[in-house]
Parts: structure tokens; C-alpha cells; sequence
């Protein structure tokens, strides 16, 4: 596989040489238990992010955790469209 295919190189051809690279050298379990372990070892957003972190981030505003109480009870659900004809 060439890397320098492409002037400014592709990332996905990069990635695909690098892991083909290290399950020769090292295995497709031991890459495999490091990939995993990386993805469980993630550095995750803290619960109490402010707004203007979240912001600057590019993340949705904060939702508030709804509860089924919280949904008013007196919903109307609007009749059927009638269609022409009928």
C-alpha cells in the first residue's frame, strides 16, 4: 500500500496502513484489547458543563431529563384529514 499517493496524503489510507501495520507486528487480539481500552478510558463531559462551554464546543444547550409526570394530561389529538371524494 503507497501513502504518497496523494499530495497532501488521505487519513483514511494512513489509518488503514497503521492498523494493518500493528496486527502484523503485534496481533489482532492485542489491537483489538487496545482499542477497546482506549475507548473505555474516553474522556467524557463532565454532568454540570456551562453554557458557554458547551457554546464554545459546538454542543446542543443542555436538555433538561424529562419525566412522564411532566407531560400534560389533557393532549387533544386533532381528527383525521378528510380527503376529497369521501
Amino acid at each position: 500500500m503507497f501513502n504518497n499517493t496523494v499530495p497532501q496524503g488521505s487519513i483514511v489510507l494512513r489509518l488503514e496502513f497503521s492498523i494493518a501495520d500493528a496486527v502484523h507486528q503485534r496481533g489482532l487480539l492485542s489491537v483489538l484489547a487496545a482499542a477497546i481500552a482506549a475507548w473505555w478510558n474516553r474522556p467524557r463531559l463532565p454532568a454540570t458543563l456551562p453554557a458557554y462551554l458547551r457554546e464554545d464546543l459546538g454542543l446542543l444547550p443542555s436538555a433538561s431529563p424529562a419525566h412522564w409526570l411532566d407531560i400534560p394530561s389533557n393532549v387533544t389529538i386533532p381528527p383525521p384529514l378528510r380527503r376529497p371524494g369521501m
